[in-house]
């Protein structure tokens, strides 16, 4: 599957980051994705000042209009990604709902 999301921009260094975060890091896992985007609603309104989480492939830091996804592997050399919040709670539920229909 290759994520897809309303508002998704191919080529984008933001949402490039986002998908392979969730192709890497929450895979084929809806109770997984659930989890996280639970944990991301929870910043957004207002409920948790912040979330991190260090997963397979990236370190996901989330704030209220903005989160990091950098890699978990100093080694990769990469830098991390600043992504709006919103863009990330998106592509969240669009994952978990594309995982839904495959079920």
């Amino acid at each position: 599957m290759v994520p897809e999301w309303v508002g998704r921009k191919a080529g984008d260094v933001a949402h490039d980051r986002i998908a392979s975060m969730l192709v890497l890091d929450i895979g084929q896992a809806p109770e997984w994705a659930k989890r996280v985007l639970c944990e991301v609603v929870d910043v957004t309104s207002g409920k948790a000042d912040g979330w991190e989480m260090v997963m397979n492939a990236h370190i996901l830091s989330v704030g209220r209009e903005y989160s990091d996804i950098s890699s978990a592997y100093e080694e990769d050399g990469e830098d991390g990604v600043q992504v709006r919040t919103g863009d990330l709670q998106a592509a969240l539920t669009a994952w978990i709902a594309m995982m839904e229909q495959g079920d």
